[in-house]
C-alpha cells in the first residue's frame, strides 16, 4: 500500500505541474490593463525564508515583521510583511493581471487601513477575486487547490475553507505549500500520510526553483495551523 501511494504521489506531481502551466497560460491571456491600487485588490503571497527554522514558530500567530531602520529610505517606503506559521510569512501585494505591486506602509496610510485588518481583508478579497478556487483530487486521499490564479497559498489564511475540508474528511488534515502556486492536503490519518505528504513537499520544493516556498508539513488543529514535520 505504501509503495502504491508513493507511485500515486509521483503521478500527482506530474499532473499538478501540467495544471500550473495551464494556469500560467490562461493568466497571461488576461487583460493587461492595470487594476486600481485600492484595498479591494490587496492579497497575500505566502512565502518563506530559506534560513528560517519552522520550529521557532510552531503555532500560527500573525505578527508584524519589523525591518531594521534604513537611513537611506523613509519609513513610509517599508514593505508590509507578517509572520504566519513555521517558516511561512505573508507578503501583502496589490493583485494585478500583469504584475503585483508590493504593499508599503504609505499605502496603509493612503487607504486608511490598520495593519491588523490585513489578514481578514486578504481572505475576503481572495474569495471575491478567485471565486472558482476548487479542489482537484489526483488521488481520493490527496487534494490540491486549483483555479486560484497562481495565488493558491493565499487560501492558507481562509480558516472557514479548511474547516469545511476537515469536516469532509471527518478528521484532522495536514497540508504542504511547496511552491508559490501549490497547496496539497490530505487526512492526517493513517499515519503514513504524514511521510507521504512530506515526500511530496520535498519533491515539489526541489522542482520549483525560484518559486519554491517550504518543505514543511502543517497540521490544521483548533482553527489554526501548526508545524507538524
Amino acid at each position: 500500500m505504501l509503495m502504491a501511494r508513493r507511485r500515486a504521489l509521483l503521478n500527482a506531481a506530474a499532473g499538478t505541474a501540467a495544471l500550473a502551466l495551464a494556469q500560467r497560460v490562461a493568466r497571461g491571456a488576461q487583460s493587461k490593463d492595470p487594476l486600481p491600487r485600492t484595498k479591494d485588490y490587496v492579497v497575500a503571497l505566502v512565502r518563506s525564508h530559506p534560513a528560517a527554522d519552522p520550529k521557532a514558530r510552531p503555532v500560527q500567530k500573525i505578527e508584524a515583521v519589523i525591518p531594521p531602520p534604513d537611513p537611506k529610505s523613509s519609513p513610509d517606503n517599508a514593505l508590509v510583511f507578517d509572520h504566519f506559521v513555521g517558516d511561512l510569512h505573508l507578503r501583502y501585494v496589490f493583485e494585478d493581471p500583469s504584475f503585483m505591486l508590493a504593499l508599503r506602509v504609505r499605502d496603509l496610510k493612503r487607504l486608511g487601513l490598520q495593519r491588523d485588518e490585513l489578514p481578514a481583508l486578504v481572505v475576503s478579497n481572495y474569495r471575491r477575486l478567485y471565486p472558482k478556487l476548487d479542489v482537484a483530487w489526483p488521488e481520493r486521499w490527496l487534494g490540491v487547490l486549483t483555479n486560484g490564479g497562481e495565488l493558491e497559498p493565499c487560501a492558507m489564511l481562509d480558516g472557514a475553507f479548511w474547516e469545511r475540508q476537515r469536516k469532509a474528511f471527518g478528521s484532522e488534515l495536514i497540508a504542504a505549500v511547496p511552491s508559490a502556486q501549490e497547496v496539497f492536503f490530505t487526512p492526517r490519518e493513517p499515519k503514513q500520510n504524514i511521510e507521504l505528504l512530506k515526500h511530496l513537499a520535498i519533491l515539489h520544493f526541489e522542482k520549483a526553483g525560484k518559486r519554491a516556498v517550504s518543505r514543511t508539513v502543517f497540521a490544521w488543529r483548533l482553527f489554526r495551523w501548526e508545524v507538524l514535520a
